[in-house]
């Protein structure tokens, strides 16, 4: 049995395109939804960077109508990699005979 890939769909109003990017929007405090766009809908790279407002209306009519919350300053936070079962290989570790 195959299973199909998922493939995830604009979030604007009757919109049915699928995804093409995806941003954050604030719900509760330390909380976030990931919300997505397809190409019509997409907002800006710089924009998509930031934690939007609850209330923001992006992907719709009126593009992003909220002041998203600042980048935080310093270095970006890298996470640890998991330990990964044999055979399957971290991003910085090519499997054997890769190109």
């Amino acid at each position: 049995m195959t299973i199909p890939a998922l493939v995830l769909g604009c979030t604007a109003t009757g919109c049915t395109n699928s995804a093409a990017v995806q941003w954050k929007r604030r719900t509760d405090p330390g909380h976030t939804l990931a919300v997505f766009a397809c190409d019509s809908h997409a907002i800006t790279l710089d924009a998509a960077a930031h934690v939007h407002a609850t209330t923001c209306t992006a992907p719709g009519p009126s593009g992003c109508t909220c002041t998203p919350e600042p980048i935080p300053s310093g270095t970006p936070v890298q996470a640890t990699p998991p330990n990964l079962p044999p055979g399957w290989a971290t991003p910085a570790t090519a499997p054997t005979g890769a190109a």
